[in-house]
């Protein structure tokens, strides 16, 4: 387990503050950050169950595909794929390496997309091939809950972690309900998606759903308006571009983490930020950057980046 400390831009040295970082983007080299562990117990029941294909959904740059097809890979299952968008003039770097990893590709329609396990595409697949267990958009669920909490116990308990108030950063919930749950005292979710305004809720009710209760304070932010989901302002560019030179070791995502911090460097410059021991949670996701356009690249040649 690795914790850096982070040091912010414009901080006062005497300020009392501390900022640290869990690397979860070392954890592991096919498939680091967090969505390893959302898939842990999905993957566990696939192969109880016997199952030869094991399916999901996932947009073009998705790390949860990149992960997914990565563990499959390692475990001897099949991949299949339902892919948010109709077409592609070419296939991301995402999706290229799915299928040069056995993944099967199926495009699919974002209204169809939305319905995710109740579309007519699942029912597709189903009639192609037999014993497919379906792993939900970003390994949600009850299963995916409770391989957020094993890791997150494991963060927590380490002695480095010792009274620190915890960041998340939170898309479908599952992560942060793990982290709710664990034991720690305080905890912040920052959410990737915009206009959220029930995330304390989705987290109370995922808890519920893998039979848990939030056991930490919570307090719950929405996207921090860098125009949505997996879009980068100027602003943001300018940050990253500064945290780099300060922390030439650390590398955030473009969606998750890097926004997290963002947003409480901001309220940090305001004194709005109350917490002497911060501890962000890097939940991965670095292969994001490739889906960037090139002025919107902090860390150089997004190459290095490969899935």
């Amino acid at each position: 387990m690795r914790f850096d400390s982070l040091v912010m831009p414009d901080q006062v040295d005497d300020s009392g503050k501390e900022f640290l970082i869990y690397r979860g983007d070392l954890e592991c080299n096919i498939a680091p950050g967090n969505k390893q562990h959302k898939l842990k117990y999905h993957l566990q029941k696939a192969l109880s169950e016997g199952c030869q294909y094991v399916a999901t959904f996932g947009g073009p740059h998705s790390n949860h595909i990149a992960a997914f097809v990565a563990r499959c890979q390692t475990l001897g299952v099949m991949p299949l794929i339902v892919v948010r968008g109709e077409t592609w003039a070419e296939l991301t770097p995402t999706l290229r390496t799915a299928v040069a990893a056995g993944a099967t590709l199926f495009p699919c329609g974002r209204q169809d997309y939305r319905l995710g396990l109740a579309s007519e595409m699942k029912q597709i697949v189903d009639a192609y091939y037999s014993d497919v267990y379906w792993v939900p958009e970003g390994g949600a669920g009850a299963l995916g809950v409770l391989g957020c909490l094993d890791w997150a116990r494991v963060i927590s308990q380490d002695q480095q972690a010792e009274g620190a108030h915890f960041c998340v950063a939170s898309g479908t919930a599952v992560t942060a309900s793990g982290f709710a749950a664990c034991g720690i005292d305080s905890l912040s979710v920052f959410s990737a998606l915009k206009g959220v305004s029930n995330l304390a809720e989705d987290i109370q009710l995922s808890c519920q759903q893998a039979g848990l209760q939030v056991a930490a304070k919570l307090t719950t932010f929405d996207e921090c308006l860098h125009g949505g989901f997996g879009r980068m302002s100027k602003e943001l560019l300018v940050f990253l571009q500064t945290l780099y030179r300060l922390n030439p070791n650390i590398l955030l995502d473009p969606v998750y983490t890097s926004k997290m911090v963002y947003q409480v460097y901001q309220m940090e410059k305001k004194g709005l930020w109350p917490h002497k021991r911060t501890l962000f949670v890097h939940t991965g996701g670095l292969q994001g950057w490739l889906g960037m356009k090139t002025d919107q690249q902090p860390y150089g040649d997004p190459v290095r980046f490969s899935c």
